[in-house]
């Protein structure tokens, strides 16, 4: 058997499996997109790509909460992918180091809005989409991938999408193996050395709208090698595949909610500023922090004071330093401006003894140096990438009021929010969706 057709067997198989909490996990997995992707929708490249769409003409009977008007499945598809994971706050896989949110979520709904599906099935195609793209990071070794230069997410997110949508259109297990494959040959992604830019968030989007687009084409006969995942892939990528992941439950449990829109590396930084601030010690008048890691993650952070833009911000220990101190850590707004004045000085280092964690344990050691001359530290070593993989429902569901501006005490947001929470119950998705698109575009309060 090939590994593509073994990830299609494990993909369908996923859901028989999932109980009532993974079902429930898989809502709030729902629901924390959906909450990046209306906080995206104030994000400079949200602004480029809706030019970019106004000026293509496109159209098409879908609404989505990342831009106005109606639009294709493809953009609809595009845009809510890109824009999940423009400011870094979107759920992962750290093992398997790729963001299953925003590749599967976006096609889920937009082709269950299309078929006009209810939220059961959607939530089937969520963790069918996760099991594949998980699975295939992880029998790749997807955190050595970057040491080759190809992002993770880029090269195996088509399968996610092509999985979630295959089962949405009821596709036989011939015709998934099809999508898939239709997928797979198009997989590539290679991971930006400099700056990232509309580039990298784009691939994304790609990968989420090409999955799509090759269930799709599935259906309506088309077909591709179904052996694309391996030895043409092991060539590509420079290693084959490792065996299959044992049997257990769905990968979708271990997917990890981000507690701060910023990269991953620098969260264990943010819980041990926290471990200290609840020592009693006054970090606010701080003169100079220093932030050591495993080394594989210090290639994916800066301490640069002055990026040149929000995703560039969003790698920055001095911006993510800057926002704990401000009590805007979880504020995707604050990562589009500018530094304070009053920011500390922030350095970056290597932590040796950190580095046989990875990629099970992702860990952080902050030196801090106090405005009376004593030097503090604490070191933090979060097991399965962080502890917001426990992150409540309260959690999350504050998470999402404060990236869409729900009002508390608004009970059309209320309602909206139990109806994402127990998808199970939503008779037509479309619904849902329009719902959103409204309530997003509601003014809010200052």
């Amino acid at each position: 058997m090939s590994v593509l057709e073994e990830l299609v067997r494990r993909g369908r198989h996923g859901p028989r499996t999932a109980g009532p909490d993974i079902r429930s996990r898989a809502a709030l997995h729902i629901l924390d997109t959906l909450g990046c992707v209306v906080a995206g929708a104030s994000h400079p490249l949200a602004a480029q790509l809706a030019t970019f769409t106004a000026r293509t003409g496109d159209t098409g009977e879908l609404c989505t909460p990342a831009m106005a008007g109606t639009h294709s499945p493809r953009t609809a598809v595009l845009m809510e992918s890109v824009l999940a994971h423009a400011d870094e706050y979107d759920a992962l896989h750290p093992a398997a180091a790729v963001i299953p949110a925003a590749v599967v979520v976006p096609a889920a709904l937009a082709v269950a809005d299309r078929e006009g599906l209810p939220g059961s099935a959607v939530t089937d195609a969520v963790i069918t989409g996760y099991e594949v793209v998980v699975e295939a990071g992880l029998r790749f070794g997807g955190p050595s991938l970057y040491g080759r230069a190809w992002w993770p997410t880029a090269v195996f997110g088509a399968l996610g999408s092509a999985a979630a949508v295959a089962h949405l259109l009821r596709l036989d297990e011939e015709e998934t193996i099809a999508s898939l494959g239709l997928a797979a040959a198009g997989l590539g992604g290679l991971l930006s050395a400099d700056e990232l830019g509309a580039g990298h968030y784009l691939l994304a989007g790609r990968a989420a709208a090409d999955g799509m687009e090759a269930a799709y084409l599935a259906r309506a006969g088309a077909r591709a090698s179904r052996t694309l995942l391996d030895q043409p892939a092991a060539a590509a990528l420079g290693a084959g595949a490792a065996a299959p992941s044992p049997e257990g439950q769905p990968h979708l449990a271990d997917c990890v909610f981000k507690a701060y829109p910023c990269a991953r590396p620098l969260h264990a930084a943010l819980e041990a500023l926290d471990t200290l601030a609840d020592r009693g010690l006054p970090l606010h008048a701080a003169r100079r922090m220093e932030i050591l890691l495993p080394a594989a993650l210090l290639r994916f952070v800066t301490a640069d004071r002055a990026p040149a833009g929000p995703t560039e911000a969003a790698a920055s220990a001095a911006f993510a330093v800057a926002a704990w101190l401000h009590g805007a850590a979880g504020d995707v707004a604050f990562f589009r401006g500018t530094l304070p004045e009053d920011a500390p000085e922030v350095v970056l280092g290597h932590a040796p003894a950190l580095d046989s964690g990875l990629p099970d344990h992702w860990g952080a050691r902050v030196l801090v140096d106090l405005a009376d001359g004593r030097r503090v530290e604490q070191e933090i070593v979060s097991a399965g990438g962080g502890a917001a993989g426990a992150t409540p429902t309260e959690a999350v569901t504050a998470k999402f009021r404060r990236q869409t501006g729900a009002d508390e005490d608004d009970p059309d947001w209320a309602r909206w929010i139990e109806r994402c929470l127990t998808l199970d119950t939503v008779p037509d998705i479309g619904d849902l969706r329009r719902d959103l698109c409204r309530l997003g575009r509601k003014p809010r309060r200052p």
